[in-house]
């Protein structure tokens, strides 16, 4: 149940990040940095915390890693599921 809802955190986290760029592809505009990519930042060290309490501490940050780097490379390609076309 706990790495379901570190797994679901590490999600929100980067979508959020994901969706404060300037360079996403999901909204017309990005969402504005004060408050949601801090939130995303506050969000993974809260994930890591909680991996490391689950984990020895180099499972917890090798599975950190290796979700944050699928999460962020898998998020953009959200935007092909839209059907709207290309800017």
């Amino acid at each position: 149940m706990w790495y379901s809802a570190l797994i679901l955190t590490m999600l929100v986290a980067s979508a959020l990040l994901y969706l404060s760029s300037k360079q996403q592809a999901l909204l017309n505009t990005p969402l504005p940095v004060a408050p949601y990519r801090y939130l995303s930042y506050a969000l993974l060290l809260a994930t890591l915390v909680g991996w490391n309490l689950l984990l020895s501490t180099t499972a917890a940050v090798f599975l950190w890693l290796l979700l944050l780097g699928s999460l962020l490379g898998w998020i953009p390609f959200l935007s092909l599921l839209r059907g709207s076309p290309l800017k």
